[in-house]
């Protein structure tokens, strides 16, 4: 039975997602990004739907110029965001020239970047902060890399020092799933990941939202500030509804602290 409902899963999730590219596709660059944005909504709640997952907790009250951050746990946390306001993504570079995929990233506004490249990186940095100056608001994963859980995984610190020396908002959320199915460590094709997600009956995912905007500027304090907060919330929330079938995903990676400062 569950392996019915997995691929029945799958095959709505892709409808939804070929639907909803040629919807956003089609709008580019006839039409503006907050169009394009409400589509996004709806194609997001669609895909919660067709996944499964049913979203427990608050929203923002309301958002501004900044940085939505929050933990990461695998390709589906931008579908959890809480709040309903024009956001701004951060994408991978090559997705930008696809056919239909990249005209709807670009309906969307997603700023780009090419991890593997340190003058992309940097020109991407430049565009989050531009972003910002604008007006606009950016969702990053500042772990940069996704796992299990429940804590964080070391945190990539340049935001966190450029938010404190322009004094921008951080907008803090956490994110929690009572299936430990949901991370998504490297090694793992997306297919047979997103194929296990939707063969589980249903997912609770937890959201907690810090409601007063993070705004220091001492970076090493807003860091430490941010990360107590982000990990304090992980362990209530998984104390409170543990994850289920822990370990699944076999991975490998060393986060000790002797291993980051190598």
């Amino acid at each position: 039975m569950k392996y019915i409902l997995g691929t029945l899963r799958v095959a709505l999730i892709f409808t939804i997602i070929l639907v909803g590219i040629l919807l956003l596709a089609a709008m580019y660059p006839f039409a503006g990004r907050r169009a394009a944005h409400r589509i996004f909504m709806a194609i997001r709640w669609a895909l919660l739907w067709a996944v499964g997952v049913r979203i427990h907790g608050p929203r923002f009250d309301e958002i501004g110029p900044g940085i939505i951050m929050a933990n990461h746990r695998s390709y589906l946390d931008v579908l959890f965001i809480p709040t309903s306001d024009l956001f701004t993504i951060v994408g991978k570079k090559e997705v930008k020239s696809w056919p239909f995929i990249g005209w709807a990233a670009q309906a969307l506004g997603v700023i780009w970047v090419q991890r593997e490249s340190k003058e992309s990186r940097a020109q991407t940095r430049q565009d989050i902060l531009d972003a910002i100056d604008e007006g606009q608001t950016v969702v990053l994963f500042p772990e940069g890399t996704s796992g299990e859980g429940p804590l964080l995984l070391p945190l990539k610190p340049a935001m966190f020092y450029e938010s404190a020396q322009r004094g921008f908002a951080i907008y803090q959320w956490s994110l929690h799933f009572d299936s430990a199915k949901t991370g998504f460590p490297p090694g793992i094709s997306f297919i047979k990941h997103l194929w296990s997600v939707c063969s589980e009956w249903h997912i609770n995912a937890y959201i907690e939202v810090r409601q007063e905007p993070l705004v220091m500027n001492d970076g090493d304090a807003l860091l430490e500030e941010a990360t107590r907060w982000w990990n304090q919330s992980l362990t209530e929330t998984a104390t409170k509804y543990p994850a289920r079938d822990s370990g699944y995903w076999p991975d490998n990676r060393d986060f000790s602290l002797a291993a980051r400062l190598n």
